[in-house]
């Protein structure tokens, strides 16, 4: 009888998938897209998929000029959890309630990202978006 083996190798992470990024992506909702830099789970979930997909953020943007949700049912990323635990034990971010808002902290690190970084289109798209 032959005899299997596994060898396990290296693999690269995605970057949408690296707790950094999705942490950074966090706040930059929290500070240029929510109302008192606060944001519900779904909310953020929400925000988490549309940023996914140019043409996620034209149907987004739809939906707020018509005062209409103009799509069905939206993706839910456990990495969003995930990079949440870590963006409140590192004391960006707080729950409130069943919210989660910046902290001074979080304020500090978001005011920082301008459209000049990495998440050049992310922050345009949030910023055009304001708060909501």
């Amino acid at each position: 009888m032959s005899k299997i083996t596994f060898h396990r190798k290296p693999m690269p992470l995605m970057a949408e998938h690296r707790p950094i990024y999705k942490i950074t992506q966090i706040l930059l909702v929290l500070h240029l897209a929510s109302r008192g830099n606060k944001s519900s789970l779904i909310r953020l979930h929400l925000f988490s998929w549309v940023l996914k997909d140019e043409r996620r953020k034209t149907i987004l943007m739809e939906s707020v000029r018509n005062n209409k949700i103009l799509f069905g049912v939206w993706g839910v990323d456990p990495a969003v959890n995930i990079s949440l635990q870590y963006a409140e034990a590192e004391g960006l971010i707080e729950k409130a309630g069943l919210s989660y808002k910046l902290t001074e902290r979080g304020v500090k690190y978001a005011s920082r990202i301008d459209d000049d970084m990495a998440f050049k289109d992310d922050y345009i798209f949030l910023r055009s978006l304001g708060r909501l």
